[in-house]
């Protein structure tokens, strides 16, 4: 084993290299992608294996037995340790989607688990007459939701264990654990309910034995730093198992068109440029390494050699580590790092104050503490000192005001809107609050397993009303939309919003709509467990008309909690 895994998922490397890619150094010099990697520290590489992905034409013959082979030797030849990710179909798979390879489609569920072994084992044996044998192999990629769907689809724990168990023997007869460790892959690397839901369901099913827990973490899908911290250590504690972050990854400019956006950049709490890329790469690695007993063993980035094609957007777009031109950016430096290099006690950043709106002549209260983020992924609380007031409280508008974060000597600012009076509009969805239940609401659901409940939340002033919130989860991959038809009595431009709070991961689709005069209006929500945050679909024009407003959601087991869904005229 390596003492510290700084990895690369390099999957789509053979297709780039086919059509013509070119990396170039900080110097200008042109240099091969495993060349790069291994300049720079990266010391092991992962590939995915796709089934048959000739059944496939969007995957245009890649990530073939053959093709894996082929590039594993070149990994091999250059003193890469090697990473094998199984993901048990002719394509993608994904919490959202795990389809059986063409093959298996109409074989019985006793047929389905014989496939797995034979597969598993034989695709090893072939690696292992090659001399490429992984020391490292995934039994699924992100298998939180279930493999091989529907027959191994969660909540399904005993069937869904079957099929892993086939994997897992499958490997254990090719190799044995000195030579070739196994991994448990899942989502979620910052939730440690949902990791350790499905850790008891599936040993309590009966798991075989494995050695190494593997996560994927995104700062702008998987929870905060402290998060994924604290679930690490959790993981560690209950199951006495390694962790590897085997997929994470953040972005060097915005996009539009998916990874990431203005709003996942702020979820991910870093900016998206080459530095801020490095900075969450460089703290993802410093988490890892901090956790006791050296029981994080290390970190992979998923697809970082990759170069943008215009306007062909998705990952390449912004969130690889090479431009438009192929040059290399800074995020390269970070897999230099090694255990020698972990610090614990550096304030990476001071995460931002929630706005606040005061009544002209009526004082409200600056927050007296900020919070920290710490390189260990700790969080601290600092008291702030404010600067003096220059009058600005009874000042109508907008005001940043500055401070000091106390013992660290870093700047932070809190906007304060100063109003004369705090307007109170109509909003036309009825019973928003959900006061006589879902009487006044359409829901669709897939299936019964989706659990839609009103609960309710005291905000202040305390006593005040609570606000209820409308709570939705699945244990299984799902489909929820709840619509009203609201009647527009006046002709005019309005409003529909919500505020909304919940998890995300891969393949997690949540929008805001509105159905008006045979046109529909979308707002894509990017849900967040770290505050309730406000979407809006603005200039909405309305005629004397019924129209339909609503949220729909298309999801692997995540859970979401709308409140105050509102169709104001602007």
């Amino acid at each position: 084993m390596l003492d510290f895994y700084k990895g690369m998922d390099l999957s789509f490397v053979p297709e780039f290299v086919e059509k013509g890619m070119k990396i170039f150094d900080f110097d200008g010099t042109n240099i091969e992608p495993l060349d790069l990697a291994k300049k720079y520290g990266v010391n092991s590489i992962r590939l995915r294996l796709w089934n048959d992905p000739s059944q496939v034409p969007e995957s245009k013959g890649y990530c073939s037995l053959e093709h894996t082979i082929n590039m594993a030797k070149s990994i091999c030849e250059k003193g890469f340790h090697f990473m094998l990710d199984f993901h048990y179909s002719d394509y993608w798979a994904d919490p959202g989607q795990q389809r059986k390879p063409k093959a298996w489609e109409h074989l019985t569920f006793h047929e389905l688990v014989n496939a797995m072994y034979e597969y598993t084992r034989d695709t090893l044996l072939k690696m292992k007459e090659e001399n490429v044998l992984p020391q490292i192999v995934q039994i699924g990629n992100e298998i939180r939701s279930g493999l091989l769907f529907p027959d191994g689809a969660a909540p399904n724990f005993h069937q869904m264990v079957q099929l892993i168990n086939a994997g897992i023997k499958g490997a254990r007869e090719v190799a044995s654990k000195e030579e070739m460790q196994i991994m448990i892959h899942l989502d979620q690397g910052g939730r440690y309910v949902y990791l350790k839901d499905w850790f008891d369901n599936a040993i309590s099913n009966g798991l075989d034995e494995f050695d190494i827990i593997g996560i994927s973490y995104y700062p702008f899908w998987h929870g905060t730093f402290m998060e994924l911290k604290n679930s690490m250590e959790n993981l560690i504690e209950r199951y006495k198992k390694p962790i590897m972050v085997v997929e994470s990854a953040h972005a060097w400019r915005r996009s539009v068109h998916g990874f990431i956006d203005e709003e996942q950049e702020k979820i991910a709490g870093f900016p998206a440029t080459p530095q801020g890329q490095k900075q969450v790469i460089d703290l993802v690695m410093n988490i890892v390494a901090s956790l006791p007993n050296n029981m994080g063993l290390g970190v992979y980035y998923w697809e970082p050699l990759c170069i943008p094609r215009e306007g062909e957007g998705g990952w390449a777009e912004n969130m690889g580590i090479l431009d438009e031109k192929g040059n290399v950016l800074e995020a390269i430096h970070s897999f230099k790092f090694t255990r020698k290099d972990f610090h614990k006690y550096i304030p990476v950043k001071v995460y931002d104050l929630k706005p606040q709106t005061w009544l002209v002549g009526v004082e409200g209260q600056l927050p007296s503490v900020a919070n920290v983020l710490y390189s260990d992924g700790t969080v601290r609380e600092h008291s702030i000192v404010w600067d003096e007031d220059n009058g600005w409280k009874n000042t109508v508008g907008t005001h940043t005001i500055c401070g000091k974060v106390s013992q660290l000597s870093l700047t932070i600012a809190a906007k304060i809107e100063i109003v004369k009076e705090i307007v109170q509009l109509d909003n036309l969805v009825e019973d928003e609050n959900w006061d006589c239940g879902l009487i006044h609401w359409q829901l669709e659901k897939s299936s019964e397993q989706v659990v839609a409940s009103i609960c309710p939340e005291q905000v202040e002033p305390f006593p005040a009303p609570p606000v209820n919130y409308l709570f939705v989860e699945s244990p299984s991959n799902f489909s929820f939309c709840i619509m009203q038809k609201v009647k527009i009595a006046v002709k005019g431009v309005y409003c529909l919003s919500v505020e909304y709070e919940g998890t995300d991961t891969t393949n997690v689709n949540v929008t805001l709509f509105a159905n008006v005069g045979g046109k529909k209006l979308e707002k894509v929500i990017h849900p967040t467990e770290h505050q309730w945050t406000k979407y809006e679909i603005k200039d909405i024009e309305c005629k004397e008309e019924e129209i339909e407003i609503g949220i729909l959601i298309n999801s692997p087991p995540i859970y979401g909690k709308m409140r105050k869904i509102q169709l104001i005229r602007q």
